[in-house]
């Protein structure tokens, strides 16, 4: 059965669900910075839209009778002008619930006399505008992470914790589940916390520290044992067989763990965590794509750790389950990466266009509107073609 979650987990309508909302946050979160920016710098904003086209229904304000209007049903020609003259932006509701886009008058170089124009804007402004959405992605990676800091985040039992906090402890977590093991074969997962482990003789340890569990671990080496988990607020059990010999540098049952507490901070400190952490993960996620890309051009490896929209609702659905802290952690790594890929000087993302704005700085004038429509189209195209490349990837990896 293809299913997105983990056969423990949440449905996979469920998981679709989550999919499409963490989507529409992040990507109206980026198209919110590109929003507020251009209006901040004078310009009209035609549309700022939920989902994409075609349009549901729009609410636009009619400045000169200063009183609020429904559009219903596609954006027309006709009517899009009518809407730029007697009114404010179009805030409107699309059929495809998968993101959000921002409109903006001459965004692709026209209308250079209008001086509400994008392409009317110095230089400066036009880049502080497309930047504005990596910032914005960046920025809400901080409150996400501070709510998990005031939630109460896994933390060492044995010291390094945040002075000011207020620490609970509640066992022994799952770290890390070794490809290729039997803890993976059983369905253990990142963030378990272990209970108890059952031999066939009925011996059974409730888990209290890693040595303990080694111990136990060693000692019914080829033998099955059940394994009884906490995974979010639910109980569940495995069985599993430890390996006699175990390949190099992987266990016997395949885990890494730890004896962790929850880690809860006052509001104060919470912030400041939630600040640091968001630079310390853009540093790390940003030298990750470095280190891949490096890879990619020198060592000409396969895209084989990308992950599409299916490989990343699984993601979603699993961290949902494990425990909301967990998913908020990832919605933050998931927003660092969506900035961090935009600005990355490819054609149709905004670092693209921000190469644009730097070859024009360097000539004294704008690359012509032909030869830039005809790059971000090409550009666009791949991404697309990227994209369902790594989807088909992600759903043969369901099937199988």
């Amino acid at each position: 059965m293809l299913s997105f979650a983990a056969s423990n987990g949440i449905s996979s309508a469920m998981t679709v669900l989550i999919f499409i909302a963490v989507l529409a946050v992040l990507v109206l979160s980026h198209e919110f910075g590109h929003f507020i920016f251009a209006k901040k710098a004078g310009l009209r904003v035609e549309e700022f839209g939920f989902g994409f086209p075609p349009r549901l229904l729009g609410v636009q304000r009619i400045n000169k009778e200063k009183r609020w209007r429904f559009i219903w049903g596609p954006r027309q020609e006709k009517e899009s002008e009518k809407e730029s003259e007697e009114g404010d932006t179009v805030y409107s509701v699309n059929m495809i619930p998968l993101g959000g886009f921002v409109r903006i008058h001459g965004e692709n170089g026209g209308e250079v006399e209008d001086k509400k124009s994008f392409g009317s804007q110095p230089l400066y402004i036009r880049a502080l505008i497309l930047v504005a959405g990596v910032f914005f992605n960046l920025l809400l990676a901080w409150p996400v992470l501070t709510a998990g800091f005031l939630i109460g985040t896994p933390a060492s039992v044995n010291g390094g914790n945040i002075s000011g906090g207020t620490l609970t402890e509640k066992g022994v977590m799952i770290l890390e589940v070794q490809k290729g093991t039997s803890a993976e074969a059983a369905g253990l997962k990142e963030g378990d916390y272990l209970l108890r482990f059952i031999s066939k003789d009925n011996d059974i340890l409730q888990v209290s520290d890693e040595k303990s569990v080694q111990d136990f671990i060693a000692k019914y080496a080829g033998a099955e044992i059940t394994i009884d988990y906490l995974r979010g607020k639910k109980e569940f059990s495995a069985k599993a067989i430890p390996s006699v010999k175990p390949e190099a540098g992987k266990g016997s049952l395949g885990i890494a763990m730890e004896r962790v507490g929850i880690m809860k901070l006052p509001f104060h400190l919470a912030v400041w965590e939630g600040l640091k952490s968001t630079i310390r993960l853009t540093v790390m996620i940003s030298k990750a794509l470095f280190a891949f890309f490096g890879d990619l051009f020198t060592e000409r490896k396969m895209i084989v750790q990308l992950s599409g929209p299916v490989g990343i609702a699984g993601m979603l659905g699993s961290a949902a389950q494990t425990g909301f802290v967990f998913f908020l952690q990832l919605v933050a790594v998931l927003s660092i990466h969506l900035a961090l890929i935009n600005i990355i000087p490819f054609p149709a993302l905004d670092g693209g266009r921000l190469l644009f704005l730097a070859i024009e700085f360097v000539k004294g004038k704008p690359i012509s509107q032909k030869v830039s429509n005809i790059a971000h189209n090409i550009g666009f195209a791949m991404l697309i073609l990227l994209m369902l490349i790594i989807t088909y990837r992600d759903i043969l990896k369901l099937v199988k």
